[in-house]
């Protein structure tokens, strides 16, 4: 027997907006036939498809590619090429299960099912921004700490449906959110003391972190060196205090800047001359899920908006250490810009082409941190060369 909520998870929940105000901006090449065709896509794996789809927690890209793919102009064949690429490692939705109560299973996968009904009706009930500010700030059980964890995935499934007024989406990321642990709550507390001097930017705080020592005798007993942070997290919010941030909404969208370059300079900053290029997976999320951070920051009430950033730098912060503090050659960018040379628009062809579902990803992040920084603080061009190198040689 179907539930009435299983029923209404149509196409409708899951039709992508192309309007939104500070989303990336959408290639003008698409049809309203890849529209629908996206919406019955996203429509079929959330009725059929876990967000999770192994033993390890790894997390279901197949929602991520489709759209990122679709943003940047991709052909109908090719969003049906995605899905078969990526349906095919994906596990089945578990089954729901009786006498569910919301905060009694958290960061318990099985429940997956449950929390999503659970949110498309909180979802539908107070509209998105609503669900979000209510669940997503939740402090009694940790909440934004369950929304920044598993490498910001729940934020980006979210992020997504925000920047495509997707509701359905944003109900799946809230459920993702929900079946988190909240391991990583020391590096979310409820206040943190803000500074007052307002020049200290996130890359320069990313930037004195390479030299302080003190980060050296931190040690891990787990596989992930940042899960040290969850357990010793002082250090980490000794930099996060000396971050100002204020409730003026055009303040907060100059910290988002501050944000993406720190995520770019993080991506690519680590690439050791003389080496070939290495993407590294935590320090390439922290870019990724940067994307998002507008739309998340127009639409969220001011105080809340700056209790998001404040947890989105302490987990950049912690996966930069944790990744042991890389030395960022900047100065390399500039010369980029002259080795790879690849236009925009060759980049997102190569992007929507390839196999690997966070190119697009990254494509996109990069190009978005170009448009909200216009004078381009890493260098003139320097965007675009990242980019041109991402698809070049990765």
């Amino acid at each position: 027997m179907i539930s009435k909520i299983q029923q209404t998870v149509t196409k409708e929940r899951f039709l992508p907006q192309l309007n939104i105000s500070g989303a990336f901006p959408h290639s003008p090449t698409i049809s309203l036939e890849a529209t629908k065709l996206v919406a019955e896509l996203l429509e079929k794996d959330a009725n059929e498809h876990h967000i999770i789809f192994d033993d390890r927690g790894f997390h279901n890209h197949l929602t991520h590619m489709l759209l990122a793919d679709y943003s940047l102009g991709a052909s109908e064949k090719r969003l049906r090429e995605i899905y078969k690429q990526e349906e095919q490692m994906q596990r089945p939705k578990p089954l729901k299960h009786k006498d569910f109560k919301w905060t009694e299973h958290l960061g318990d996968s099985k429940y997956y099912t449950d929390y999503l009904d659970f949110m498309l009706e909180e979802v539908e009930e107070l509209g998105p921004v609503g669900a979000i500010e209510k669940y997503a700030f939740e402090e009694k059980n940790n909440m934004i700490a369950r929304l920044l964890g598993g490498v910001y995935h729940p934020m980006i499934h979210i992020g997504y449906g925000l920047e495509f007024g997707i509701d359905g989406m944003v109900a799946e990321g809230l459920a993702t959110m929900c079946i988190h642990n909240d391991l990583n709550k020391g590096l979310i507390p409820q206040e943190i003391q803000l500074a007052k001097d307002s020049s200290t930017s996130a890359l320069d705080l990313a930037k004195t972190m390479v030299e302080d020592k003190r980060f050296d005798s931190i040690k891990s007993a787990g596989p992930f060196k940042f899960m040290a942070f969850y357990k010793q997290p002082e250090l980490v919010l000794e930099y996060v205090s000396k971050w100002s941030l204020s409730p003026d909404k055009e303040e907060l969208l100059k910290k988002v800047r501050e944000l993406m370059i720190l995520g770019v300079a993080a991506y690519a900053g680590p690439q050791s001359p003389n080496k070939e290029p290495l993407l590294d997976f935590f320090l390439m999320h922290v870019l990724t899920s940067t994307l998002f951070l507008p739309v998340f920051v127009q639409q969220l009430s001011p105080e809340l908006g700056m209790s998001f950033l404040r947890g989105k730098l302490a987990m950049d912060l912690a996966h930069f250490a944790g990744r042991n503090r890389p030395p960022l050659y900047l100065d390399r960018f500039t010369s980029w810009t002259t080795k790879y040379t690849k236009s925009w628009s060759e980049i997102f062809e190569l992007a929507v082409n390839h196999d690997d579902e966070h190119f697009p990803k990254v494509i996109r992040a990069l190009k978005q941190a170009e448009i909200w920084d216009p004078e381009e603080t890493l260098g003139k061009g320097v965007y675009r060369a990242i980019a041109s190198m991402t698809v070049e040689t990765l």
